[in-house]
């Protein structure tokens, strides 16, 4: 861990899911000083970086430093606390997938707002991008001896945003589109199920995953 014990953070976001998941569950498992603030929106629009959020404020022996994008806190949170490989090559495996994943939001939109005409094109691509990085995900996990891990016997950047991923496309996507979870949960493996109840049981991440829906009762729930 590089961070100082006197070293605070502040998470500025709005009170939902959305793109700071994968930041609250890191801040969480290093067991960071941290509070999350909800920005009045659009009124403090205009103060934040880029006037966008995430932003991340680290304050440590008097200094404030503020850093906006939500993959690059994320990754700079897992660096600082270990979650990340200091391998660069390791580091860049783990940040492959990551990119991967965020490939697929721009799919989602397009295919939530495409045209009469476009939307049979739009979703079947959507579908397409997201079965992709399902099975890459199965290939991760199939080549690590740990089932409960993607890559070593520990918690990881990799396993959180993993984790961040499926709980954005099963839960909170739902509010843009209903049956979003009935397209995505067909499509995952035993593997990738087990893999995600075993990150959602992991100690570190509780005081975080104790105050949210379980993605458990969510995976393992039958359509009616």
């Amino acid at each position: 861990m590089l961070s100082g014990s006197d070293t605070v953070y502040v998470l500025r976001y709005f009170d939902l899911i959305g793109r700071a998941e994968g930041c609250r569950l890191l801040l969480t498992a290093a067991n960071a000083s941290w509070t999350e603030e909800h920005p009045e929106w659009p009124a403090e629009k205009a103060n934040q970086p880029f006037e966008r959020l995430p932003v991340l404020v680290e304050r440590s022996n008097g200094d404030e430093w503020i850093l906006c994008e939500s993959l690059t806190i994320e990754r700079y949170l897992a660096r600082v606390f270990g979650f990340m490989p200091t391998d660069l090559k390791q580091a860049a495996l783990q940040e492959q997938m990551v990119d991967q994943q965020a490939d697929l939001v721009p799919a989602f939109m397009a295919q939530l707002m495409a045209t009469d005409d476009m939307k049979s094109k739009q979703i079947d691509e959507f579908n397409t991008l997201l079965d992709r990085i399902v099975k890459e995900h199965g290939r991760i996990l199939s080549r690590n001896s740990s089932k409960q891990h993607l890559f070593g016997d520990q918690l990881s950047y990799a396993d959180i945003s993993l984790y961040a991923f499926y709980k954005v496309y099963i839960v909170y996507l739902k509010i843009y589109q209903s049956n979003i979870d009935e397209i995505v949960k067909p499509k995952l493996t035993p593997e990738i199920i087990n893999l995600i109840l075993s990150i959602e049981k992991e100690p570190l991440l509780a005081p975080h995953l104790s105050k949210c829906d379980s993605m458990a009762a969510v995976l393992t729930s039958k359509a009616l």
